[in-house]
């Protein structure tokens, strides 16, 4: 079979993405934020988990980097990577900082936030960014970035408004799914054009689809660990 037309693939990949358990701004926990209904403790655990994931998917980033062999794509990797390592791009702070932030607005300290336990829906979450950006063909790990990139910035602007109207927490403290909001969107376009440019054969397109798929649906589990900290 032929590879299908960027459009028509693009329209195929989203639609997968709001299916059922993939579609991020649909997870329970949405609603139960803005609704209030979540403890302390079960946001903090909750917030402790996307600490953790965010911290170890910055070393993947770096793998995808060193795998890209268009010098146009690689440095908005490095952009990305510089922003996610030290907030470079909006000046801000490490992203695992600013979700620290979070964690430590319910209640953690510092520093058992980095010994804490790490759930199963999270473990998968770190190994499959580690199959697609460190192991697989980079527009691969381009189609596993748009599992996730894609949907941030409206799940996560979601997220952000409920923690402030539900919880009180300040800007300040929800940095992070504000900063996303807005750096997203911009890492979306720059892997769209890789997809255009570059996902040219039948087995690429699969093959990035569906890391875009399994990547969704994995951080859509992640998102729901709330329910082990009751």
């Amino acid at each position: 079979m032929a590879p299908m037309d960027y459009e028509t693939y693009v329209k195929v990949v989203e639609q997968g993405l709001q299916a059922p358990g993939r579609a991020l701004a649909s997870n329970p926990v949405i609603e139960k934020i803005n609704r209030g209904e979540l403890t302390k403790t079960q946001l903090a655990g909750w917030a402790n988990q996307i600490y953790i994931q965010t911290r170890e998917i910055v070393r993947y980033i770096g793998s995808l980097y060193a795998n890209c062999p268009i010098p146009k794509f690689r440095r908005e990797i490095f952009l990305n990577l510089y922003e996610e390592e030290m907030g470079g791009i909006t000046k801000t702070d490490s992203h695992p900082e600013l979700m620290a932030r979070v964690g430590v607005a319910f209640g953690l300290k510092r520093e058992e936030m980095d010994r804490a336990k790490l759930h199963p829906a999270t473990a998968q979450v770190i190994r499959l960014g580690e199959f697609y950006l460190a192991h697989r063909h980079w527009v691969v790990g381009m189609g596993c970035a748009m599992g996730f990139e894609y949907q941030s910035p409206i799940a996560f602007k979601l997220i952000a408004d409920g923690l402030r109207k539900s919880y009180g927490l300040t800007d300040d403290e929800v940095l992070f799914f504000d900063v996303h909001v807005r750096a997203d969107e911009d890492h979306s376009d720059s892997i769209l054009r890789a997809l255009h440019e570059y996902a040219t054969t039948e087995e690429l397109q699969q093959e990035a689809m569906e890391a875009a798929w399994t990547y969704a649906g994995a951080y859509y589990q992640m998102l729901s660990t709330y329910e082990a900290f009751a």
